[in-house]
């Protein structure tokens, strides 16, 4: 039997195999595969086509269990944005990147930011066209757009420098900070004036740096910016006030919170059903009750109603009808999936590849649809290499799932907090100035 791989046909469907073997969806996997999701990708299509008239329509929770393809589906989200030419950003959550730092998520989303047209990761290309008239006539440059002026003074130093002091702004405006002092001193540099005296809280001027990159996405001819967030449910496994600034961030990401809008970003945010179950409305303390009040009270009085208000609007919309639920898929769907899997394993490893996949269905009974994927391939390999025709038991596929931290999160990715507050964790303190850092120009 000749598996040698010989045609670019083989090499595509054999790329479609392996990343169907490694967990890992692509772009080719959600092309030539059939569509689970089919009411997900109609309600994401709706949305993406409203940035054709100019709006902006608020980002959704992809709620599943765990297998039921929530990570696949928004690696076709992510083929869906950029056929549709937007740029788009696909990040994992871990207990490092978790939102509660909104700075360390931006650099995160920037330096895995993808546009349609190109293999290299960010803007750089694209800004390099832009000139300096161009972007000041822009609405980058209209007054008070953003929380903070000093992405905009970094971005204009940008555009006027040259060679190392180029890049090192480059890493700046992707959410790789500078210090004060290097960026003062660049500044004055490529400039030729000192740079207006201000001060940057992480905490508070994040933002700038999201929705001034969400304009300039669209000044390089982009819809808008999608961003994708996987294992949400991560955000569980902060303390309560990390976790609280988390659900913030997400919220505003969202487009949900009251005041400034992110701009022309869509997000979505895929997280384990279990999340709901362990911390907003189970365990010791439910977040949905807890988390506006705490919200209130570290705002202060000035900004109380407004961050509580903000916070049971998240969960309010969180399991609202406009979030998606990736439910178990149907019988037909499966079955189509399977055979098209039989198909490409056959077309990958060049033999005459035949299996009854509805026996398959009956003999493993309900079951995630990682478990089904891994079931086919497992049995094709065996017949393939052995010409055995059995099938595998379902608590031999069934993968034992470690949390970010490597403790057993009980197979869906998702962990009640720890208990107390974060200082008794032994995590960031509260202080925006001791938390983040903040830089006094």
């Amino acid at each position: 039997m000749n598996r040698a791989v010989a045609n670019p046909r083989s090499i595509d469907a054999l790329f479609v195999i392996e990343s169907l073997r490694s967990g890992i969806p692509t772009r080719r996997s959600t092309r030539e595969l059939p569509d689970l999701r089919q009411e997900i990708s109609e309600r994401i299509q709706h949305d993406l086509e409203q940035f054709e008239q100019d709006q902006y329509p608020p980002g959704r929770i992809l709620w599943g269990q765990y297998g039921q393809g929530k990570t696949h589906a928004l690696a076709a989200i992510e083929h869906q944005a950029l056929d549709h030419n937007f740029a788009v950003s696909r990040i994992t959550l871990s207990r490092e990147i978790s939102c509660h730092n909104l700075m360390d998520f931006y650099s995160e989303a920037a330096g895995k930011l993808r546009t349609p047209d190109s293999n290299i990761d960010g803007l750089a290309r694209y800004l390099d066209r832009l000139g300096l008239d161009n972007v000041r006539r822009s609405v980058i440059f209209q007054p008070d757009r953003y929380v903070h002026n000093l992405p905009v003074l970094c971005l204009e130093a940008y555009l006027l420098a040259a060679g190392e002091n180029r890049e090192k702004l480059y890493a700046d405006l992707m959410g790789t900070r500078l210090p004060a002092s290097e960026f003062r001193s660049i500044y004055r540099q490529v400039c030729g004036e000192r740079l207006p005296a201000l001060r940057f809280r992480i905490h508070e001027h994040a933002y700038a740096y999201v929705s001034m990159m969400a304009d300039l996405i669209q000044l390089c001819g982009f819809e808008g910016w999608v961003i994708l967030i996987d294992e949400a449910e991560l955000i569980g496994r902060l303390g309560r006030i990390s976790r609280m600034r988390a659900y913030q961030n997400l919220g505003w990401l969202l487009g949900w919170a009251s005041g400034s809008k992110p701009g022309a970003i869509y997000t979505i945010a895929a997280a384990a059903s279990r999340l709901q179950d362990d911390l907003w409305y189970g365990g010791r303390y439910v977040d949905r009750d807890n988390m506006p009040p705490l919200a209130a009270e570290r705002a202060g009085a000035e900004g109380a109603h407004e961050a509580e208000h903000d916070m049971r609007v998240f969960f309010k919309r969180a399991i609202s009808r406009d979030s998606l639920v990736a439910t178990p898929a149907k019988h037909s769907a499966l079955v189509a999936l399977l055979q098209e899997i039989t198909r490409l394993h056959g077309i990958a490893y060049g033999w005459e590849a035949d299996f009854d996949v509805e026996r398959l269905l009956k003999h493993l009974g309900a079951q995630p649809v990682r478990t089904y994927i891994r079931a086919t391939l497992e049995h094709l390999d065996l017949e393939m290499l052995y010409h055995e025709d059995s099938l595998p038991e379902a608590g031999v596929l069934a993968e034992h799932v470690l949390g970010s931290d490597g403790t057993d999160d009980g197979g869906d990715g998702a962990a009640a907090a720890p208990e107390g507050d974060d200082e008794a964790q032994g995590a960031e303190p509260d202080s925006a100035d001791e938390e983040f850092g903040w830089s006094q120009f």
